[in-house]
């Protein structure tokens, strides 16, 4: 790909005058182009190398293919992660070539054999890679969030580096795309197949492709998947692989983007100097026929174990045109989580459950889509039909005109604070460059939507949201088209995780000169005063743009009083007797704010947020809800039975099955935060009075003023005076229940029989039973260098070296409060049958922990360089020190952490394994079929306690 010729040209920037972020776009003369948006709050680089080509690029005959390639970016090169190139390349070779032969035969028994001698090569190609060593180097540089991930139109690969480090980065990049080396193969297809069966478990997924298949019939969006079919994963082809990447992973076909602490010429100067000689080439074209629209609704069903949902889309015109522009305006529209037609007239109304739209934004084709639960008895076909009447309100123009004006108000705002963050400016980079959309256009849509008319939008939605649509029926039931990708045969790789190759050595010692860190000072940034005894308000002055957040906190909490919750739903529901639950909703919205409550196992939070020329009006709307909220029996009623629908929807959902439930049971039993609920007895004979005087209670108690925003202290101490009712006495809060975290006294096993094709096993340890922070700090070591990440421990030996499963980690964490106690757990999510040989595996390693000194340093260093980068933002101040003050603590806990890693060694982290990790015993939370476990396997690990949903969620 490279030649050799990188003479530097004097970048030339193209820029859109009114941009907010000040995106400079400019091209190298390969055709790579670079977006770049300066921002200075930290000292950190956010970055997406974009492939505008994905799964639509796909040979018809090797889907999936895109999506592998991703993977095996992460692989290295000649130069990456290669010990001996020149002979590790001969075996690859032949593994190609086998490969070829495994995809042209079809006799079982030859198959076998054919796969049999590639597992043999490639065990002993595998004796030559340093594994994972591209991980290896982005975590020494301090990147976070190494990533990547495969879409329709696009390849994207992620990571988040120190200001300092961008030219390493630069370099480690281009050498990572300059060729692909396609070692450790069949491991990787192999957790390519556990991803494909992970989509059989996702009820969400195979509506998404029921609604492709008839929107883009000869189309690949609709024809083909990202993660492929069942045949072609199982015959790769590692010549279309190579031939893919070679076609697209072009400059001209790339882009580098970019959002952080730097300068623009330098970095063009970066991208020249290490990108600079990359070959461009043809691409090739995609074309596609023109995709007929449905004359007539299309039903189609589709079966899971998820909770029942319907689902309807209609097919719009691609990026080059104006539907995607009004597609987004419709959208908000119909539904912006507080005022749109769906949120009003469906969810306020509580005529369905979790009513919303969707859009997706594609380079060929856009999508709008409507979805809803229904409620307690409520049919599908009901569901479908009010969502239906929201777009005939559009088409009828039942909107206030106004609403325009307060939608788009709306998305500046939230786009605002996304640009608050670098990833947020740098997804809309991406965005632009894999649509194909000039950022001027992107910049300047906000003109194009003040342009817009009602009447333009009832002409649209009679225009385009007709009888053209298909509609999906999500029902609970088993899927009869559920087909699972066996695993083959495969001997488990010796990984080299001692050695390094030339390349990283050479990489590694060229450090640059650290940036120096910079802690919290939480007293200094955060303005505190007592109002009144029980009353502090705290202030932090946000100079960067005119949002502004203000919350009420008390710590008050559902542990006090189950009902708390209860209350706080139910306000979202009710009206005052000057507006109805509606009109506060559209009082809210056209001022350019929200509203939201929020109540956990810790606090409870009162917040009105958005446009801070708004505030004062805003805080005098709240304070008047608080006041003047009035009962309504009916909506009360509406809200119990939802409630419960929802607590019998949670039970179909694994995640919450495993994470909430069984992982909650398994730390302390029966009685536990999870289950301190409202039984269904005591709910149902809720009062409406019962729950306004709770809300109306919370005035009385002490409680915290927290204001981020542009204004000074004085001003919001002046309106919190005049416009906050409280009691001119507080009270203290009442004590939250206590619950007892149970000891892991022996291994044992709780098994709940679940209908899914994966396994998911979690291991979980009570440690040290109070906060402690030394303990704390060298987690964070342990959790580095043994289970996070693609260069962990873990990783490598349960992913890597055996293929046993798609996901694998271990993490010892810590408690966010001090009275709490410290957990190490761990996560396999694999096959059945191959349980056998994960859960030994995984709890081998976490006794024995395998020590390589070298790796070991990698990781520590590697956190002291995150930390000397990373900074905590103003919005963050107040929370970051009040999550420091639930552990005791009084200063950013950061601090510490670096002091303690700094000095740390070796021995240090043996220690810390040797006394809080070797030889503890685990309570195995197990979700799967029991008909396809390996239960006679399970009893071996200790006894075996089949729980029923019903036990692990309390009802």
């Amino acid at each position: 790909m490279p030649t050799s010729d990188t003479t530097v040209n004097t970048p030339v920037f193209r820029e859109v005058p009114s941009d907010p972020i000040g995106v400079k776009v400019a091209t190298l003369r390969n055709g790579l182009t670079v977006y770049l948006s300066v921002n200075d709050n930290e000292p950190r680089v956010y970055t997406n190398i974009v492939v505008r080509s994905g799964s639509k690029q796909d040979p018809a005959d090797a889907t999936g293919l895109a999506h592998y390639m991703e993977h095996m970016l992460f692989k290295g090169t000649s130069r990456i992660g290669a010990l001996d190139w020149e002979q590790e390349s001969v075996y690859l070779e032949k593994i190609a070539d086998l490969y070829e032969a495994h995809r042209q035969t079809q006799e079982a028994e030859e198959r076998s054999r054919i796969y049999a001698e590639i597992d043999r090569l490639s065990n002993e190609a595998a004796r030559l890679v340093a594994p994972n060593e591209y991980d290896l180097l982005a975590g020494a540089i301090g990147a976070k969030h190494t990533n990547a991930y495969t879409w329709v139109d696009q390849t994207v690969y992620v990571n988040d580096v120190p200001a300092n480090e961008l030219e390493r980065w630069m370099k480690l990049e281009s050498e990572r795309f300059r060729m692909m080396a396609l070692r450790l193969f069949h491991t990787e297809l192999e957790t390519v197949y556990e991803e494909f069966n992970i989509g059989q478990d996702q009820d969400a997924r195979k509506v998404n492709r029921a609604i492709r298949e008839v929107l883009f019939p000869t189309h690949p969006y609709g024809t083909q998947t990202t993660i492929g079919t069942a045949s072609h994963l199982r015959n790769p082809s590692q010549r279309k692989i190579q031939e893919y990447f070679r076609t697209y992973y072009v400059p001209n076909n790339m882009a580098l983007i970019l959002s952080g602490d730097f300068d623009p010429e330098e970095v063009m100067a970066l991208a020249e100097r290490y990108f600079g000689s990359f070959e461009p080439a043809a691409l090739p074209p995609f074309s596609f026929d023109a995709q007929p629209q449905p004359e007539a609704p299309v039903y189609r069903e589709v079966y899971g174990q998820e909770a029942a949902f319907v689902d309807i889309a209609w097919r719009l015109e691609g990026a080059a045109t104006d539907d995607p522009m009004m597609l987004t305006l419709v959208q908000s529209l119909l539904s912006n989580y507080q005022a749109g037609l769906m949120d009003l007239n469906l969810n306020q109304r509580q005529q369905v459950l979790d009513a919303s739209a969707w859009a997706w934004y594609y380079q060929d084709f856009s999508v709008l889509g409507l979805a809803a639960r229904p409620r307690e008895g409520q049919s599908m076909e009901a569901v479908e039909q009010l969502l239906l009447g929201e777009v005939e309100r559009l088409k009828k123009g039942e909107f206030d005109a106004w609403m325009i004006e307060a939608a788009v108000k709306d998305l500046r705002l939230r786009e605002v604070k996304s640009f608050e963050q670098n990833r947020g400016r740098v997804d809309m980079m991406s965005q632009a460059f894999i649509l194909g959309i000039d950022w001027a256009r992107m910049t300047n849509r906000y003109d194009w939507w003040a342009a817009v008319s009602k009447e333009d939008i009832m002409a649209f939605a009679r225009e385009r949201l007709g009888a053209n649509r298909v509609v999906v029926y999500k029902k609970e039931g088993e899927d009869p088209n559920v087909l699972k990708v066996e695993k083959p045969a495969i001997t488990s790789v010796e990984l080299q995780r001692g050695q390094l190759s030339a390349y990283a050595q050479e990489f590694l010692s060229a450090e640059p000169e650290p940036i120096a860190p910079v802690f919290a000072d939480f007293p200094a940034h955060i303005h505190r005063q007592e109002l009144q005894p029980g009353l502090e308000l705290a202030c932090v002055r946000n100079t960067e743009n005119e949002l502004f957040r203000l919350d009420y906190v008390y710590e008050i909490n559902k542990q006090c009083d189950p009902r708390l919750a209860m209350a706080l739903g139910y306000l979202p529901y009710l009206g005052t007797s000057r507006y109805s639950a509606a009109e506060l909703q559209r009082q809210f919205f056209r001022l350019g704010l929200s509203f939201d409550v929020h109540v956990n196992d810790d606090y409870t939070y009162l917040t009105v947020s958005g446009l801070s020329e708004s505030m004062e009006e805003g805080m005098h709307l709240m304070e008047h809800v608080l006041m003047d909220v009035q009962p309504d029996e009916s909506a009360l009623q509406n809200m119990i039975g939802d409630i419960l629908k929802r607590r019998a929807d949670a039970k179909q959902n694994r995640n919450f099955v495993l994470r909430r439930a069984l992982g909650s049971y398994a730390r302390y039993g029966a009685d536990s935060p999870f289950q301190n609920r409202v039984p269904e007895a005591q709910l149902r004979q809720l009062q409406a009075d019962e729950l306004i005087s709770l809300l109306k209670s919370l005035q009385g108690y002490k409680h915290t003023v927290h204001y981020y925003g542009p204004e000074a202290a004085e001003q919001v101490a002046k309106w919190v005076g005049q416009i906050h009712h409280r009691a001119s006495a507080l009270k203290e809060v009442p004590r939250a229940r206590s619950f007892k975290q149970l000891p892991t006294l022996q291994n044992e096993v709780l098994f709940v029989d679940f209908p899914i094709v994966q396994a998911d096993v979690m291991l979980i340890s009570r440690g040290t039973p109070r906060f402690d922070l030394g303990e704390f700090q060298l987690s964070e070591w342990y959790n580095e260098y043994f289970g996070y990440g693609l260069s962990s421990v873990v990783f490598q030996e349960i992913r890597e070296s055996r293929a046993l499963a798609y996901s694998a980690f271990a993490y010892y964490s810590s408690p966010d409060r001090a009275d709490q106690a410290h957990y190490l757990q761990a996560y396999l999510g694999t096959q059945p049958d191959k349980l056998v040989e994960a859960i030994p595996a995984l709890s081998g390693i976490l006794k024995d922990m395998p020590v390589v000194p070298g790796q070991a340093e990698h990781a520590r260093l590697s956190i002291l360089r995150r930390i000397e980068s990373e900074r905590i933002t103003k919005g963050r101040y107040f929370w970051e020190a009040l999550s420091a003050q639930r552990l005791g603590l009084e200063e950013d806990p950061r601090s510490g952490l670096y002091q303690r890693l700094s000095a740390a060694a070796l021995p240090d982290l043996e220690a810390f394994h040797a006394a809080h990790v070797a030889g503890r015993s685990f309570r195995y939370a197990v979700l799967g079929s029991k008909e396809r476990m390996p239960m006679a396997e399970l009893a071996k690990i200790g006894p075996v306690h089949e729980l029923s949903l019903d036990e692990v969620f309390g009802y």
